[in-house]
């Protein structure tokens, strides 16, 4: 394997090894919290964009989770009233969701909850280094989102 492989594939193994790191140590901070990760994560999805609405359909796309189980998701967190569903003009059998101020305020709260620990993560790291490993994270970002069904195979 040549050098550039070796690292590419170094990298790859790190990426993994850090997203289990972070689900575990998420799952510890969640234990606290009124929710789950996942419905989090679904809900802080709404926060980047308040006004947008969402179907079901659209967000298990983005989200990149099976049908039934972002709609467990959505179901919770429309009986807490964090987010709102309307019947869509054109289509009555489908189904607007959009964030309410509560979601949005719960949002901010676990986010704050959850800031002393990410703070702790960091605190050693110079602010030069935290801005290039968002640059460098916003760009791998930015290709996986855009590749999404693109693989290489062979």
């Amino acid at each position: 394997m040549k050098k550039r492989e070796q690292t590419e594939v170094r990298l790859m193994v790190l990426l993994g090894i850090i997203r289990q790191l972070i689900a575990t140590r998420e799952a510890k901070l969640f234990a606290g919290v009124e929710l789950n990760p996942s419905q989090f994560g679904v809900l802080n999805h709404f926060t980047h964009s308040p006004e947008r609405t969402w179907t079901v359909t659209s967000l298990a796309e983005v989200m990149e989770m099976n049908q039934p189980g972002i709609t467990k998701i959505v179901t919770v967190l429309l009986d807490r009233k964090l987010l709102e569903s309307r019947s869509d003009a054109a289509d009555s059998r489908r189904r607007n969701l959009k964030i309410t101020a509560n979601g949005l305020e719960l949002c901010e709260s676990i986010m704050k909850s959850l800031l002393p620990d990410v703070s702790y993560i960091f605190k050693n790291w110079e602010d030069a280094d935290l801005t290039k490993l968002e640059d460098y994270m916003e760009k791998l970002m930015h290709w996986l989102d855009s590749h999404r069904d693109d693989l290489k195979l062979n």
